[in-house]
């Protein structure tokens, strides 16, 4: 976010002009009613000293030029202190947190380590007979159903054999269970099920340890020969 630059209104830049022009006027007449000879006195004491006459002339409207420039700045109580405290939060800002769906992807990572399941969704297989799929998808199986099994403790939403007679009762939740079909009217609703649903009880991911890159599902392999 950025910050807003703050800055002085034209209205109070007019007014440090008009200052300056009049502390700069009161200065020259102050010259002329003390130097000898009036304003032919100035005149002289301009030829004859330049930088001097013209110093006490271009002082007032400096300083009052330096005044508004400090009063836009370094002027305001606590400015300098909360800018400070600004750049240090941001010198001391926590560390970023970990990649969006770490944990998803530690999963996705674990079903890949045991199951090499990444590696068979990625394949082509439209090379390969059915028997050949079929053999692949066994050990696939097996090792993706145990990095489910060991860490995530799943439970059907109905408890009931796919293909029976259940019954939707009324104030049922929409989110966990998706009625479809013919349906008319308000519940109870009487159909087949379709779909048990599954419902996690228990998640039991392994702590991610170390600052290593958390989108990083499988590293590649080398073989030295």
């Amino acid at each position: 976010m950025t910050a807003k630059r703050e800055t002085v209104p034209t209205a109070n830049w007019f007014l440090v002009a008009m200052l300056a022009l009049v502390s700069t006027g009161a200065v020259a007449l102050a010259l002329v009613g003390v130097l000898p000879g009036g304003q032919t006195g100035l005149r002289d004491a301009l030829a004859s000293n330049p930088a001097a006459v013209g110093g006490a002339l271009l002082a007032p409207f400096i300083a009052t030029w330096l005044g508004a420039l400090l009063m836009r700045g370094g002027g305001r109580p606590g400015a300098a202190a909360t800018g400070g405290e600004r750049r240090a939060d941001r010198e001391t800002k926590a560390p970023p947190p970990a990649a969006r769906g770490a944990d998803a992807l530690q999963l996705l990572a674990l079903l890949q380590q045991e199951g090499r399941f990444v590696d068979f969704i990625e394949e082509d297989l439209a090379p390969y007979s059915d028997e050949q799929v079929g053999t692949a998808v066994r050990s696939i199986h097996d090792g993706c159903r145990s990095a489910i099994r060991d860490r995530i403790t799943l439970r059907p939403v109905l408890a009931a054999a796919e293909g029976a007679t259940v019954t939707v009762e009324p104030g049922f939740d929409p989110a966990a269970v998706r009625v479809i079909g013919n349906v008319r009217g308000e519940p109870p609703y009487r159909g087949v099920l379709r779909h048990p649903g599954w419902r996690s009880e228990s998640v039991a991911l392994p702590e991610r340890t170390g600052d290593g890159d958390a989108t990083i599902v499988a590293p590649a392999e080398v073989e030295v020969l």
